[in-house]
Formats: structure tokens, C-alpha cells, sequence
């Protein structure tokens, strides 16, 4: 898949220019198009048959447009250049929009609950026909296709806006299996499996929305980085000279841009310009093994007291 996505990288030109924000563009474009098209189909689907999985279903996917335009509009914020009120730029802001779709898949949730209840309660006969069961086979590949794009996409750029629509994505490709299921059941006599799956449905996106809230609200919040980093960083400061304790490494994510702190030990009778040229070594050396990351390192002497502010 990565091959497969380095393809439209080069293929759109991508990669000229503001990769990420081309991407984010790029992207969310695509799901707009796509998600326009495939709730259309839906909607038109649900009406004929009378079926409120369906057109529950069909609004999750109308639901997509609304977080991928989310999403673009992230993109514009976040991308912008540092300020005087935001020194640290303003990638933050891709967190902000996770919460956001969160939010609007939580609502939807609620909204396909309270229907399928309804529906369970008075069960409708609902049609069903082959070609529909192909049709919504055909949209459940193409989501899927969507999902891991908007996913790699993400992890290419690093962006948590484009990870939190690929789950959106994938809780609409999950649905409409679960709509599929129903169909089949119809022909069976079984209508109240219509608000059953209205139910289920709605129970799965809110769920997937109250993750994306936790996972964006804790990095807000200032989640501690994880240990794989910390060792990165460490390991890569005791590669320098001279350096022979790394401590008190501290990182502030910014969506996209790392504020890396770390505290360096040095001889006691170093001369202060040294100091300086491998504290700057240092911050080169992170600099160059983590991507996007300004450093700020603070040398120490080594002496008997070993815990040095």
C-alpha cells in the first residue's frame, strides 16, 4: 500500500511544495467526492425499500463529507506559521478537529439509536433484491479502499485528523456489512433486524467517537511521549562526545513539530565554548534522527551529587 500511495504522491504532485498540507487537501477531497456519491446511493437505496439501517447508513456517509471538510479546514489552521500568540505554530489544531468529527460521530450515533429503538418497536417489512446486496457490496470496498488511504495518509504526514477520518471511514464500512446482513435476513421474514442493526450501528460509532476523544484529548492534554522515543533520543545524545548521562528528557508534541528538552552531563573542568559546541552537536544530532523536532539541550558537570536541576 505504501508503494501504492507514493504512486499518487508523485502522480498529483504531492510532494511539491507543503507536502502535508497537500496530502491533507488531497485526501479530504477525495473522501468528499467519494462519500457524496456513495450517500447518494444509500439514500436512494433506503427510500426505495424502506429500510431505516440504510438510510441511517446512508446518513454515517453523509456524515464522512462533513468531517473530511472538517478536515481540510484543520489542515488550513494547523499548517499556518507560528505567530506571537502561537510561537509553536499551530498543529495543535489537528487535534482540535479529531475531537470535532468525535464529536459529530457521537451525535449521529444517538440520532441511529433512538431510530433503531423506534424501529424495533414497530418493525416495517422491508424489500430486498440482489442487485441492492451487490451495490452496498461494491461501497463496502470502496470505503475500505478510503480507510486505508486517509490511515496511510495520516501516517505519512503524521496527521491525527487524517487517522481519526479513516476511523469514520471504517465505522461506515462496518455498517453497511452489518446493513448487508440485514438484507439477507429480510427475505426471511426477520424485519425487526432492521432497528437491531439501526442499534448496533449507532453503538459502534459512538464508541469509535469516544476513543477518538481520549486518544486526541489526552495529547492535549500533554501526553508523556512514548518509551521508544525517549530512548531514541537518548541513545542518540550518548552517541556525541563527551556526552556520558542523558536525563530530564522532555518533549511537547505540536502536532507535527516536537519541543525536545534534554539535560547532558560533561566533565567538571570543560571550558564553557566546549560545552557550547557539543550541546550544539547534540541538538544537530536529534535534529537529524527525529524528524520535525526543535531541540534545546542543557550541559552539566559530573560530580559526586548526580541529580543537577
Amino acid at each position: 500500500m505504501k508503494r501504492f500511495m507514493n504512486v499518487i504522491i508523485s502522480s498529483f504532485h504531492l510532494d511539491k511544495g507543503d507536502e502535508r498540507k497537500n496530502c491533507g487537501y488531497f485526501v479530504g477531497g477525495l473522501s468528499i467526492v467519494v462519500n457524496l456519491l456513495i450517500s447518494a446511493v444509500k439514500f436512494f437505496f433506503g427510500i426505495m425499500v424502506n429500510s431505516m439501517a440504510l438510510i441511517a447508513d446512508a446518513v454515517h456517509s453523509l456524515s464522512d463529507v462533513a468531517s473530511s471538510l472538517v478536515v481540510i479546514i484543520g489542515f488550513m489552521i494547523s499548517t499556518k506559521p507560528p505567530d506571537e500568540k502561537h510561537p509553536f505554530g499551530h498543529g495543535r489544531a489537528e487535534r482540535i478537529v479529531a475531537i470535532v468529527i468525535a464529536c459529530m460521530l457521537i451525535v449521529v450515533g444517538l440520532e441511529f439509536f433512538m431510530n433503531g429503538i423506534s424501529r424495533v418497536r414497530t418493525p416495517v417489512p422491508v424489500e430486498s433484491s440482489s442487485l441492492i446486496i451487490v451495490i452496498l457490496a461494491m461501497t463496502i470496498i470502496v470505503k475500505i479502499l478510503l480507510s486505508v488511504i486517509s490511515y496511510d495518509f495520516g501516517k505519512h504526514v503524521n496527521s491525527a485528523a487524517l487517522k481519526a477520518d479513516a476511523w469514520h471511514h471504517g465505522t461506515d464500512a462496518v455498517s453497511t456489512v452489518l446493513v448487508v446482513i440485514g438484507f439477507i435476513l429480510f427475505r426471511f421474514g426477520f424485519y425487526q433486524v432492521d432497528g437491531i442493526l439501526s442499534i448496533i450501528i449507532a453503538l459502534f460509532i459512538v464508541y469509535t467517537g469516544i476513543i477518538m476523544i481520549f486518544e486526541s484529548g489526552s495529547t492535549l492534554l500533554g501526553e508523556a511521549p512514548s518509551d521508544y522515543l525517549i530512548s531514541d533520543i537518548r541513545a542518540t545524545a550518548l552517541c556525541c562526545e563527551d556526552v556520558s548521562d542523558v536525563h530530564h528528557i522532555h518533549v511537547h508534541d505540536y502536532g507535527g513539530k516536537l519541543e525536545i528538552t534534554v539535560h547532558v552531563r560533561l566533565r567538571r573542568n570543560i571550558h564553557l565554548d566546549e560545552a557550547h559546541r557539543i550541546a550544539s552537536l547534540v541538538e544537530l544530532a536529534i535534529k537529524q534522527k527525529i524528524e520535525g523536532a526543535e531541540v534545546t539541550v542543557h550541559p552539566e558537570p559530573i560530580g559526586d551529587n548526580e541529580d543537577f536541576g
